[in-house]
């Protein structure tokens, strides 16, 4: 492609979103019912959607079926209407539900976990050697160039697993938000937790995580933001999610495990999340492949009409052991590539630019039937 015709590709897409925006503005005051709304139009870009398929809900086991549609774009595949029901789908099987959970002991017995941390911290061949396989090797902090004094934000914290495990590592200050947070969800001295929206929270963080909560998200433009508000100036948003751009979508289709709907309201792709990222004073420093064998396993399962809730953990009822292996085998291979269905985003807040900019609502995307 030539320089003047992608000049000429990204006006028409700017000029596209602007468009968008103000249609939002004109049309809607910022208000959505997603019962009686029908997609037309991408809620990230703007840009014109196409029916893509049926999708039936597999993890609980409801069989109930939506539409889901895809920009052409952008590439975002999209819920086309946001039931309002939702939160009958996230019941007490809900994976979130189920973990167990740390004992907490801040930096481990006199400190010593706490000291062995700031060692895995240091970038260095020998302290990746020793990180084990938890947080990325530790390459979440240390690429963020993020210290265990540091302020940071769990966004969609679940039952908090994650913010404990980090406390009982030495982290110092932590804060999980989740607008489904379990009742009583105890915390501790530098380990909060509360449930409330990420729109409605306020506070400024060094590193704000989302590990696979903003595809859960009914507003992608509102989500970040918000996280631009939240994320000082320097500071890092770190996006763990699915990404409809991955082999597994392709070769799926339909069945393709990550799309978990009605849960997962957009599957974004990797231009969609740029495109979201630059409106909200982001840019995005680094994407990792961070997909596992749970995109093939998972799919053949559905392939086969078998619910998660039937395979049980870890499809062990169903899938043998030498499947699973093959199937990891085949995740790695595709991880190489680039094609897995899940990445890890590593956005730095742009110093200058004031949080909370971009394409005003997306519900604008939406017509009354």
């Amino acid at each position: 492609m030539g320089q003047a015709e992608s000049t000429k590709q990204n006006r028409d897409l700017r000029n596209s979103m602007e468009s968008f925006r103000m249609s939002v503005a004109l049309g809607t005051n910022g208000k959505s019912e997603p019962s009686t709304q029908t997609l037309t139009h991408c809620r990230v870009c703007g840009g014109p959607v196409d029916f893509a398929w049926t999708v039936r809900e597999m993890m609980i086991g409801t069989r109930d079926s939506f539409d889901y549609y895809e920009c052409r774009d952008c590439g975002c595949l999209q819920i086309g209407r946001i039931p309002l029901d939702l939160d009958r789908y996230y019941d007490d099987v809900y994976y979130t539900k189920s973990q167990r959970l740390h004992r907490l002991r801040p930096g481990g017995l006199f400190g010593l976990r706490r000291r062995w941390t700031r060692l895995r911290l240091l970038e260095s061949g020998f302290a990746r050697a020793v990180s084990g396989r938890r947080y990325a090797r530790f390459e979440w902090f240390r690429r963020t160039g993020t210290g265990l004094s540091d302020k940071i934000l769990d966004v969609g914290c679940g039952s908090g697993r994650l913010l404990r495990r980090l406390y009982v590592e030495g982290f110092e200050r932590l804060t999980g938000i989740d607008a489904r947070l379990e009742n009583g969800l105890q915390g501790a001295d530098g380990l909060d937790f509360g449930c409330i929206s990420l729109e409605d929270h306020r506070g400024c963080y060094r590193l704000v995580m989302s590990h696979h909560s903003f595809e859960h998200m009914e507003d992608p433009v509102r989500g970040f933001a918000a996280f631009a508000r939240l994320v000082e100036p320097g500071g890092t948003l770190l996006l763990r999610l699915p990404i409809a751009d991955c082999w597994a979508r392709r070769h799926y289709g339909a069945n393709w495990v990550q799309i978990d709907a009605p849960r997962h309201l957009h599957l974004h792709t990797r231009r969609s999340i740029k495109i979201l990222a630059e409106h909200a004073g982001f840019r995005v420093a680094h994407v990792a492949d961070d997909s596992g064998p749970f995109q093939i396993w998972g799919s053949e399962l559905y392939r086969r009409d078998i619910t998660l809730e039937q395979a049980g953990r870890g499809g062990r009822r169903e899938v043998s052991l030498l499947d699973r292996l093959s199937a990891r085998v085949r995740a790695r291979k595709l991880s190489r590539r680039g094609s897995g269905d899940q990445a890890c985003f590593y956005l730095q807040r742009e110093p200058g630019h004031e949080g909370g900019e971009g394409i005003e609502g997306g519900e604008g995307a939406s017509e009354s039937t």
